[in-house]
């Protein structure tokens, strides 16, 4: 697939003259001509990718987040539950209900990215 600014570029150089007229065209509106209409495509072509890689990292973070806090919730529940049946076993329990719910929520997000994918 060609980028905008490829396809600007090789009409701006073409032989033919309906190529040319479109490009005059297209700096007339502009007011600026074919080089500097490229290089501004270019520079928000970089703005757009940055801030698309900003928004993943702070989904990244979300999500990491949220593993972690259900991970301590679970922990703490069962840290909780073993303390009232069995005092001696807790510490050893609670690192085992952190794991759990740590992986019971990735998979519970694993499953709804699948869905939403799905869905687009």
């Amino acid at each position: 697939m060609i980028e905008l600014s490829e396809a600007l570029t090789i009409l701006a150089t073409s032989p033919v003259a309906k190529d040319r007229e479109a490009i005059s065209r297209l700096e007339k509106v502009a007011e600026e001509d074919i080089k500097t209409i490229v290089q501004r495509l270019s520079n928000q072509s970089l703005l757009v990718e940055s801030v698309q890689f900003d928004s993943i990292e702070q989904s990244r973070k979300l999500v990491r987040g949220l593993i972690v806090a259900t991970g301590l919730m679970c922990g703490g529940i069962s840290c909780l539950i073993t303390i009232w049946f069995k005092p001696s076993v807790a510490l050893a329990v609670t690192p085992i209900g952190f794991i759990t719910g740590a992986a019971a929520q990735s998979i519970a997000l694993a499953n709804e990215a699948r869905k939403s994918n799905k869905i687009e």
